[in-house]
Order: structure tokens, then C-alpha cells, then sequence
């Protein structure tokens, strides 16, 4: 098997095939960051092997996966290829959302899609002077001559151009906004790899336009007041799922720490071992980083339970407050936390090694890269604040779509 075949055994969460398929993505994952080339056959396999479908309940053939098993799994995705597993997020979102459709014969629909390997992407965010995370968005959704038709720009489209469907949320009449899907090839959509970002170079993380889209009504997966929050554990799971990524970096930092002081064969005159892999001073900076990641992984799987609650809630038609509140606040304590200590980890790499470690070739700063450029998705400074104000006055968190 090579990263451009499937499977021909089942890819089930532990086995050897997916542990196959991971270090097959993996082995080459720190050349194409180098090169600038973006994983659309790694990608591909995943879906291909039935990963993209771990939520389904097994009678629906899935591997009714957990939140902590899906999280789980995008750590290991992310430690072999963090672009990979980022591209997957709005993915591994909307089948959570599909699983969550009240219609039998939508829901089938849809997971028919998601059996069948397809990925889905988004393009939801936009820019101007609205502030992020706001209900209000200026791409619409008009009956025109008797058909809908989709008008708008989005940005920050992460994994859109590795998509064969696209979720788009967008205004109607009322006040009110839309959710809606698009096949990526669609006359009028525009895919355009325009992200720059020092990280996650390769995400796709670019600008989706659409111009005279003609959306077909059983494409709308539902309309909604304009202010209502999203289900408990929506956002939530998007937001932990980046720290899943996050922890699966911090384990090729471990790993890449661990192999520069094997690979080293001289130190400093004044080191206080002639070897570098007997100086304390190193194998001390290793276990620290090694203790990083075990409670950035530790802390990624105790929120994921708390998520689950959350969205167990929502699909049993009982969301109380009690368990959104707990998600939100485990997921913002795993931000606040996890962002400083994992940045400090992937400087902290560079001090195991000489100069040498610098080295291009080596690429040793993508994970401080990636990692930052995560990190930068929504400052955990107001997540801390938000937090603050909660323990000392009981003021509620956000219901944006941070939170």
C-alpha cells in the first residue's frame, strides 16, 4: 500500500493498516512542508480507507467512534502529518452535525456521502469591519426566478480545496441564516489557494467565492434565527480539535528532540558529559518535553469527554446549559494552558542541539511554526479573561463560534 492506493483490509482505529497508512503519510510529510506541496494524495487515502466515517455507528458502517476516539486518532494523523489532520476538521464537524439530522431519509443522504469517502470542507468565516466570531455574515442565500442561488466571499476556508462538498453558511430573508452544501466543482464556485501563513502552510486555508451558485433546496440542511446559539458541542469540537493537532506535534517534537541528541557526535568543551547522549542538561530538556506532550495528549482526551456529554445531550434532545457550559470551559482551559507550553516546547527543541539544528534541511521550526499558527486562531488572552470573569463574578462565557 503507498499513499496514493487504499487499503485492501479494513482501516480499523488500532490496527496494523491504519498504523501502515500513518507512517506511510508520515514519511514523507517534513519533505513536502519544505517543498511546499500540498497532500492531496494523503488526503485522498484517508478518506479512501473509511477514516472520514469513524463517527457513524457501526450498523451504519462506521466504527462508532467516541469524540475522544475521532480526537485520538486526529493526534496520531497530526503527529505523522499535521496538515493532513487539519484539513480534516471541518470533516470530522459535519458528520458529527449529519449524525445529528432528525430526517431518516436527510440523514441517510448525507451519510451516504460520508460512506461513500467523500470530504467535506467549509466556508463559513468572512472579514471586513464585522468582528470575528459574530453572527453576521454578508454572503447570501436569494430565491432568483425561482431557484436559490448562493452570493459571496468567505476566507480562512480551511481544507475547502481538498473537498468535494463545501458548507456554507449564508443570510435569507427573516433575519435569518442558512446552512448549505455545494459540490466543489459547482459552476460559480471559486477554490482559491491564496493562505500565506508562516504554519500549516498547506491547509488550504484560503479564499472561496460564490457567484450565481445554484443551490438545489434538498442542499439546505437547515435555516435558523440569526442569533441562535449553535448545538453544545459544535463548537466546542472544533475548538479542541486543534489542540488535537497541537498534541500530536508536540510528539514529533519529542521524537525529532530524542533523534538530534542521538544524531549528535561532538558537544561543548565545558559540557558537563563528553557525550551528548549521557548529558544530563539534554536528557532533562527531553523529559520535559516528553511531559509536555503526555498532558497535552492527557488534557485533549479529558475535554473530548466532556464535548461528548454535550453533544450525547443534543442528539437526545436534552442540551442543558450544565453540560455546554462544561465543554466550553474545558475546551478554553485547554487553550489557555496548552497554547504557551507547546510553543515554549517547540523552542525548546533548538537546545538539544548545536547550530546545526537550525539548518534548513532539517525543517525543525515547522512545529513551532505550525504550532503558533494554530495557536493564533482565536487568543487565548480572552479565553483566559472570559474564564476570570466566570470563577469571580459567574459571568457567562461567549456563545460565539469560539466558545
Amino acid at each position: 500500500m503507498t499513499a496514493t492506493t487504499s487499503p485492501t483490509s479494513p482501516a480499523v482505529l488500532g490496527s496494523p493498516v491504519v498504523a501502515t497508512l500513518l507512517a506511510e503519510i508520515g514519511a514523507g510529510a517534513a519533505e513536502r512542508e519544505l517543498r511546499d506541496e500540498s497532500p492531496f494524495a494523503q488526503v485522498a487515502v484517508v478518506a479512501r480507507a473509511g477514516l472520514g466515517a469513524l463517527s457513524l455507528p457501526v450498523s451504519e458502517g462506521g466504527q462508532g467512534a467516541s469524540i475522544r476516539d475521532v480526537l485520538a486518532f486526529v493526534t496520531d494523523l497530526a503527529e505523522a502529518d499535521p496538515i493532513v489532520a487539519h484539513v480534516l476538521r471541518t470533516h470530522y464537524s459535519q458528520v458529527l452535525g449529519f449524525l445529528r439530522l432528525p430526517d431518516p431519509d436527510v440523514r441517510r443522504r448525507w451519510l451516504d456521502e460520508v460512506r461513500a469517502g467523500k470530504v467535506f470542507g467549509n466556508a463559513i468565516s468572512e472579514t471586513g469591519s464585522v468582528s470575528a466570531g459574530s453572527h453576521e455574515f454578508t454572503t447570501r442565500l436569494d430565491e432568483v426566478d425561482g431557484r436559490l442561488v448562493l452570493n459571496g466571499t468567505k476566507y480562512y476556508s480551511t481544507g475547502t480545496m481538498y473537498s468535494d462538498w463545501i458548507a456554507v453558511v449564508a443570510r435569507v430573508e427573516g433575519d435569518r441564516l442558512a446552512t448549505v452544501l455545494v459540490p466543489a466543482d459547482r459552476e460559480g464556485v471559486s477554490v482559491v489557494d491564496d493562505w500565506d501563513g508562516m504554519g500549516q502552510r498547506r491547509t488550504g486555508t484560503g479564499t472561496t467565492s460564490f457567484r450565481d451558485v445554484v443551490v438545489a433546496p434538498d442542499e439546505v440542511l437547515g435555516v435558523r434565527d440569526r442569533l441562535t446559539p449553535r448545538p453544545a458541542g459544535d463548537v466546542p469540537f472544533l475548538q479542541l480539535y486543534l489542540h488535537a493537532v497541537i498534541a500530536g506535534i508536540l510528539r514529533s517534537v519529542v521524537a525529532d528532540a530524542a533523534e538530534l541528541v542521538r544524531s549528535r557526535s561532538r558537544t561543548f568543551d565545558h559540557a558537563p558529559a563528553p557525550r551528548p547522549v549521557d548529558d544530563p542538561i539534554l536528557q532533562e530538556t527531553v523529559g520535559r518535553l516528553a511531559a509536555t506532550a503526555w498532558i497535552a495528549e492527557s488534557a485533549v482526551s479529558t475535554a473530548a469527554d466532556a464535548v461528548e456529554a454535550a453533544e450525547a445531550a443534543v442528539r437526545a434532545g436534552e442540551p442543558t446549559e450544565e453540560v455546554g457550559r462544561a465543554a466550553s470551559i474545558a475546551i478554553c482551559a485547554v487553550k489557555v494552558h496548552l497554547d504557551r507550553v507547546a510553543t515554549d516546547a517547540a523552542t525548546a527543541l533548538f537546545d538539544v542541539g548545536g547550530a546545526s539544528a537550525s539548518g534548513r534541511a532539517r525543517n525543525l521550526d515547522r512545529h513551532w511554526r505550525n504550532i503558533r499558527t494554530i495557536t493564533l486562531h482565536n487568543p487565548a488572552s480572552y479565553k483566559a479573561t472570559a474564564l476570570g470573569r466566570l470563577h469571580i463574578s459567574g459571568d457567562p462565557l461567549p456563545t460565539n463560534g469560539y466558545f
